[in-house]
């Protein structure tokens, strides 16, 4: 593309109808002055389609931005390839991103946000002595994490950073920061992702608004690169698990709590002890007295064991 590159973040929000009339007009003008870009956009177009045929089917309504002038090709996804598919597939995925877990557009309280959770709890910080990894840590030579697995540590973990940096404990901060760079460190096209959570270690000791947007940034990224589905639940099952810890009703009667808690006991993509788990955790904050805290914390501590073991 001839110029300065086109941020992808750039071209989705073109995608999802979220420029203002005069930025849309200057982006679609650097495009159509390059055959390159008209053909990657097209791509792109391609791929959206692709992710938003369900519900268009479903009768969903049409985007409220307009028609994008550029000419879709009669081919389907199918025929990309190689670079060209990754680039339309990253722009696809900025413009959609709509999960079983509620990261995508809309919705109560930032619903795109693994950070959401953290910030219901009552009180930010780690407690004193915290076990912060209630998975297993055994891991043979060379064994490969599994995706599922490798989000739910991340999303834990960013839980953690978003406690941590609230309570201004910029030790545990530093230390989240880092771990959820390392667990980014596989995963293909992850350097920039990896970059923001090095700066946020190097700047923990700053106050948390300082750095807010880095973090926001960072957890976008994340989540989009490991997985929104897994990097949701293990945010909001690190939160839970805090929220016990210190008695915090308010936490579970906010409505993406219930919401979440329900998902993780009725998710059949879970395995059976994260699912039975989750139900033991419900009955626990639903019985007539106050709830059992150490069995709702024993409990989401069991979720995460057993997603992201």
């Amino acid at each position: 593309m001839n110029g300065s590159p086109i941020d992808p973040e750039r071209l989705g929000a073109l995608l999802d109808g979220r420029l203002t009339e005069r930025q849309r007009d200057e982006l679609l003008a650097r495009l159509a002055a390059s055959d390159e870009g008209v053909e990657v956009f097209a791509d792109a177009l391609a791929v959206t389609d692709e992710l938003e045929r369900e519900d268009r089917l479903a009768g969903g309504a049409a985007a409220e931005a307009g028609v994008i002038p550029f000419r879709r090709p009669a081919r389907r996804a199918a025929w990309l390839s190689g670079p060209r598919l990754a680039l339309a597939a990253s722009l696809a995925a900025v413009a959609v991103g709509v999960t079983a877990w509620g990261l995508g557009r809309g919705g109560e309280g930032a619903a795109d946000d693994p950070g959401r959770y953290a910030a219901l709890l009552a009180r930010p910080g780690i407690p004193a002595g915290w076990n912060a990894s209630p998975w297993s840590a055994a891991r043979a030579a060379g064994e490969t994490m599994d995706p599922r697995a490798r989000a739910v540590r991340i999303g834990a973990r960013i839980t953690e950073l978003e406690a941590a940096s609230a309570a201004g404990d910029s030790a545990a901060a530093r230390r989240a920061a880092a771990e959820v760079g390392a667990l980014l460190e596989p995963l293909p096209a992850a350097g920039p992702a990896i970059a923001v959570y090095a700066e946020i270690g190097r700047r923990a000791g700053e106050p948390a608004a300082a750095l807010a947007t880095v973090r926001e940034r960072g957890r976008e990224t994340a989540a989009r690169l490991a997985g929104e589905d897994g990097v949701a639940l293990g945010a909001w099952a690190e939160a839970a698990r805090l929220a016990a810890a210190r008695r915090d009703a308010e936490f579970f009667r906010a409505r993406a709590t219930r919401d979440a808690l329900a998902r993780a006991a009725h998710d059949p993509s879970l395995p059976a002890e994260a699912r039975a788990a989750a139900e033991r955790a419900r009955a626990a904050l639903s019985a007539a007295a106050a709830p059992d805290w150490e069995a709702v914390e024993r409990e989401a501590a069991g979720i995460l064991a057993a997603a992201a073991g």
